[in-house]
């Protein structure tokens, strides 16, 4: 295998972890092109976080002895670089003749793969059913809601990190969802990788463990013909997505069943540009053309439409890119200033909701934002109601995710 002059890192997530008791570097693939993680040694991790396309390999080398006060020779630079190559890490032909086979082989398929069965909820039925119902049953007695809401802000960290604020909020739709009514789910749900377009729909039907999750086709075309998009936009973004997935177990549940609703999947991509522009998405043209067909669709579906904006809140600590491990002080004010932002939202305040992250300059990574934001604008200023606001915290990593469960009366 011939080694690039210059080896560029493909824009993979770097999360501080022990192996054997040893520090190492793991290395996570937000695309799901890699399966699993791949754990570098911190010299080897060093040398990989160089490869930015611009060094050579002398460079490397180079690099590496400045810092380290090592010998390393250039034999064994091309060692490192060519395991990275054989990993998939590098941004090279190998990998996009590689990622190529992987995305024709997925438009050609009529439905979507699982992708988080088993890593984000149970992958068997019958635990799935069971992980669900002790989740709702553990959230006690269900918040009265006054019918079915037109929609919600939901989690999308994994079943268990998140099982309170799944449990409160989805044991409240359960006991609002009547025998005869079959809605249209619209998921709007963050895009973790990379994809062209602020939003994109799909013609492919979502696999569960519990079904099949119909999407509705001709709604999907409808909707993106009325937002001026070209086709449904980047449909690969959808294909290891795990923000919309994570929702339809717990629909299923919640409803009886995955038959007793249609889908409307819809990724959506970072606001950061937005931020860095110093503009509202409001100002950006497909956004807003996108936003007013969705405000066309649910006065057309009336009470049919059903929303959720799958979407975590802060993610702060090593693990996303901190220097400094979170400790209770620094988590403290995270929680704090979450429900100074959440108070936007349940005001109907999208744009007081985006200028609140703008003004940090998304420092607690807020990756709910574009989702969130589609909702409240879509819902026209509604206001809405907090269920719960929990997070996850790793003492030993220093890192914690936070999330909330609010419901948009109708």
């Amino acid at each position: 295998m011939e080694e690039p002059e210059n080896p560029k890192l493909r824009r993979l997530e770097a999360i501080p972890a022990k192996q054997q008791g040893r520090d190492v570097i793991a290395l996570r693939d937000p695309e799901g092109y890699t399966r699993g993680l791949v754990a570098l040694p911190p010299p080897i991790y060093y040398i990989a976080s160089l490869c930015d396309g611009t060094r050579s390999l002398r460079d490397l080398q180079a690099a590496y002895v400045r810092r380290f006060g090592d010998i390393i020779t250039s034999d064994q630079v091309a060692a490192i670089i060519s395991e990275l190559d054989g990993k998939l890490l590098l941004d090279n032909e190998n990998f996009r003749a590689y990622k190529r086979r992987l995305d024709e082989e997925y438009l050609s398929l009529p439905n979507r793969p699982m992708t988080s069965a088993g890593s984000g909820y149970a992958a068997d039925p019958r635990e799935l059913v069971q992980q669900i119902r002790t989740m709702m049953e553990e959230a006690g007695e269900p918040r009265r809601l006054d019918g079915m809401p037109v929609g919600v802000v939901a989690p999308h960290i994994d079943l268990e990190r998140g099982r309170e604020c799944y449990g409160k909020l989805y044991s409240a739709l359960a006991a609002s969802f009547s025998a005869d009514y079959q809605p249209l789910v619209v998921v709007l749900g963050t895009c973790h990788g990379e994809m062209e377009g602020p939003f994109a729909l799909t013609r492919k039907n979502y696999l569960t463990p519990l079904g099949l999750v119909e999407t509705d086709v001709g709604l999907a075309e409808g909707l993106a013909r009325a937002a001026g998009m070209d086709g449904l936009g980047d449909e690969l973004s959808h294909r290891s997505e795990h923000s919309i997935e994570v929702q339809l177990p717990l629909l299923g549940v919640a409803f009886g069943g995955v038959d007793r609703f249609r889908l409307l999947p819809i990724t959506c991509n970072s606001f950061h540009p937005c931020i860095e522009d110093g503009r509202s998405p409001s100002e950006v043209p497909e956004i807003a053309s996108f936003i007013t067909a969705l405000q066309g669709l649910l006065s057309a579906m009336e009470d049919k439409a059903f929303f959720i904006a799958s979407a975590d809140l802060a993610h702060v600590g090593r693990r996303f890119g901190s220097l400094v491990p979170l400790d209770a002080v620094l988590l403290s004010s995270t929680i704090a200033k979450d429900r100074e932002m959440l108070q936007k939202v349940e005001e109907g305040d999208a744009e007081g909701f985006f200028s609140y992250i703008a003004a940090e300059k998304d420092a607690r990574h807020v990756c709910g934002l574009p989702p969130i934001y589609a909702l409240g604008k879509t819902l026209d200023g509604r206001r809405g109601e907090l269920i719960d606001h929990c997070h996850w915290f790793d003492p030993n990593e220093g890192s914690a995710v936070t999330f909330a469960g609010l419901v948009f009366p109708r």
